[in-house]
């Protein structure tokens, strides 16, 4: 299918704003972990969102160099998996050192962060927090 590997090209990592035209950036381990997570679901992961160019993280007022905005980070979802399930995947699986759990949106943020900048989180309504003991029990994780 794709430039980049057997299920993924660069179209999928573009930034998704209508000012760049589809600049993109990304990190190959990501590629890389992304294949692996097809592979055990078998099923091709829908990226839902991935880089951010420069205007357009500023808009989404994140910070200055997020893992988006670096090509290090994708927001994912497969088609009949819940969240949960990808989340427990990726836990466990090497290289994804920011793993975020969105139950509202039913999906899944990725990143090859640095491991000494391992960070789980949680996005409910619309706020980020640490993931907490509670909240894996609240959510199956």
């Amino acid at each position: 299918m794709g430039n980049l590997s057997e299920n993924f090209n660069h179209k999928d990592f573009a930034c998704r704003c209508p000012e760049c035209r589809g600049e993109y950036r990304i990190h190959l381990g990501l590629v890389g972990i992304l294949e692996a997570i097809a592979v055990h679901f078998q099923k091709r992961p829908k990226i839902i969102s991935a880089f951010y160019c420069e205007a357009f993280n500023e808009k989404l007022k994140r910070e200055k160099l997020s893992w988006h905005a670096k090509g290090k980070a994708v927001n994912l979802a497969i088609e009949g998996i819940p969240a949960a399930e990808i989340f427990k995947f990726a836990e466990k699986t090497e290289g994804i050192n920011g793993l975020g759990f969105y139950p509202e949106e039913n999906m899944v943020h990725i990143d090859t962060r640095p491991i000494e900048k391992k960070e789980l989180w949680i996005k409910e309504r619309g706020k980020y927090s640490p993931l907490t003991t509670d909240k894996r029990h609240q959510y199956g994780l």
